[in-house]
């Protein structure tokens, strides 16, 4: 089964839940603030969905779940420690990395609104990442059709960075 996970429209804390046939809307756990999935009952349960189920955008890319300060740190720690272990520790490092890229299960996202999709096979993931698409909803040339459902994505972020709107997220 799919599991999903998102910022509330509300509040901005994380709204998680399954996928199904019978799941229309998730609540949030905090502010209570209900989001509607209208692609939800039609997503299928062994891919991630064509549509982003919350803010209905058509792109999504695939990554590995893992923790990205942790592989960096991991990295660092090879090559830092490289010079004194002739090396041998940043070879180490590579082959615990390339170990967890294998076993570590995939994650789609939406590149609109930055919503989760776990638990599909691996060969079934979403395409890999592309900087024009994300840059495309980051720089307000494509937006999500349900736009306000959008919180956490990059367009959202770059407007409050700019101070544009509030701090926060906005409905």
């Amino acid at each position: 089964m799919i599991q999903i996970a998102f910022a509330c429209p509300g509040c901005g804390k994380p709204v998680e839940g399954a996928l199904g046939a019978a799941v229309e809307s998730l609540a949030c756990g905090a502010c209570g603030r209900v989001t509607p999935l209208p692609e939800a009952a039609t997503s299928p349960t062994d891919r991630p969905p064509p549509v982003c189920c919350v803010c209905g955008a058509h792109e999504l890319y695939g990554q590995r779940d893992f923790n990205r300060s942790l592989g960096l740190t991991l990295a660092c720690i090879g090559l830092l420690l490289g010079p004194f272990t002739s090396w041998i520790s940043t070879v180490v490092a590579l082959a615990i990395d390339a170990g967890l890229y294998v076993v570590v299960p995939s994650v789609a996202i939406c590149y609109a609104c930055n919503a989760q999709y776990r638990g599909f096979a691996r060969p079934q993931g979403a395409p890999g990442f592309e900087i024009a698409i994300h840059d495309a909803y980051k720089f307000g040339k494509r937006f999500p059709p349900r736009r306000a459902q959008a919180v956490a994505g990059p367009f959202a972020l770059r407007l409050q960075l700019e101070g544009k709107v509030p701090p926060g997220p906005f409905a």
